[in-house]
């Protein structure tokens, strides 16, 4: 199991996330990215993932590096 971790403060609205897979991504009312199917807690959105593949491509083509993705011991993957 994977989390996936979206800090929103960080977003830059660039939209990478939302165009690599909206399905996944998306923008809210306040024109900031969210994962989709995620729990918010504070100005964080986290998801449990087994399949991390796009997450991770996300993550790496985040301008504002607001994504993150970690193992089930809580490393960077």
């Amino acid at each position: 199991m994977y989390e996936v971790i979206l800090e929103r403060e960080d977003c830059t609205m660039c939209g990478n996330c939302v165009e690599l897979d909206e399905t996944l991504f998306t923008f809210d009312d306040d024109d900031l990215a969210t994962i989709v199917g995620s729990t918010r807690d504070d100005d964080i959105d986290e998801l449990e993932i087994d399949d991390i593949e796009l997450y991770k491509e996300a993550a790496d083509c985040c301008s504002g590096q607001c994504i993150e993705v970690y193992d089930n011991e809580g490393n960077p993957v």
